[in-house]
């Protein structure tokens, strides 16, 4: 009996293990014919130096020298790459920290929390280039921004100069993606077991108690996945920088994304373009594989 039901157990095992396959099959043909592809066209054009209107196979091969050009040449890959790491650093780090107290509160707070939700998604369902046009008027120096610091007397800059138009970038992008941290961390808070914190709570535990040894160690994860995504939205934002300064003055907000634009449209040099396109792909790369390797250590710990 045992004999006879074999092969059909067996027929029913590997079945079992080619249908997940059959299912994401579809979606890995997808994956690859739109990001796999054209990543490999990218690096051929990083490798030639190719002119726009000609076709790829044309131009010549010249093996590294635009990575070269990025170190030696007049575009400055330093500059770009401080730019980006800095915005992408200050944003992230002030995002995470005033979404989760911000979350924190209105976790609190239980009157009028649907509204403050809703009010919330406002900022970050208007268009970017539309974000970038309406603050690059308050950041005037007769705009919004410096009447607001007027009244509390104190120095109202020009927005517009070297020293503070990065400054202006990052404001507008804290101001419009917080609420991203502060909703998804409000839905984590909400999620926690109770258990935990009413225990603590009786045991006479402070508030601080229980947010830094219970709330935050339950919220980790999430925190990690949020700002993974967020830092690798950061690296490729594009759209608020070139509407509101398009990389001046100077080259004072030239993060890489505008660098790529600048060096292959402006300059029209997409080979070198390309090079900027594999450096800031490989950035996202790395630190998205730091973050899931902290999200690992944590799991494999817990």
């Amino acid at each position: 009996m045992v004999s006879a039901l074999t092969p059909g157990w067996e027929r029913a095992r590997r079945s079992h293990q080619i249908t997940p396959f059959l299912f994401i099959g579809p979606a890995l043909l997808v994956t690859a014919i739109l990001a796999i592809a054209p990543t490999i066209q990218l690096v051929r054009a990083s490798t030639r130096a190719w002119k726009l209107g000609q076709p790829l196979a044309q131009a010549k091969d010249v093996g590294l020298l635009n990575f070269e050009r990025l170190l030696t040449g007049s575009v400055p890959l330093g500059h770009s790459l401080k730019l980006t790491l800095i915005y992408a650093g200050v944003a992230l780090v002030a995002e995470l920290l005033l979404g989760l107290g911000i979350a924190l509160l209105i976790d609190r707070a239980l009157a009028g929390r649907s509204l403050v939700v809703t009010i919330l998604l406002v900022p970050m369902i208007l268009m970017p280039a539309m974000v970038g046009m309406i603050w690059k008027l308050y950041f005037s120096q007769e705009g919004l921004v410096n009447w607001a610091l007027s009244l509390f007397h104190l120095p109202q800059p020009n927005w517009y100069s070297t020293d503070f138009a990065l400054s202006a970038v990052i404001l507008v992008d804290i101001w419009q993606w917080t609420p991203f941290f502060i909703l998804i961390l409000l839905a984590g808070l909400q999620a926690l077991p109770r258990e935990p914190v009413e225990a603590a709570e009786v045991d006479g535990a402070s508030r601080w108690q229980v947010l830094h040894s219970i709330k935050l160690p339950l919220l980790l994860p999430l925190i990690l996945i949020t700002a993974t995504l967020r830092v690798m939205d950061l690296f490729r934002s594009f759209d608020v920088v070139f509407v509101m300064f398009a990389g001046g003055p100077g080259n004072a907000t030239e993060t890489l994304p505008i660098a790529v634009y600048r060096t292959t449209i402006e300059q029209q040099r997409p080979g070198v373009g390309a090079a900027y396109s594999i450096i800031l792909i490989g950035m996202m790369l790395l630190i998205a594989w730091l973050f899931i390797t902290l999200l690992q250590r944590y799991r494999t710990e817990a």
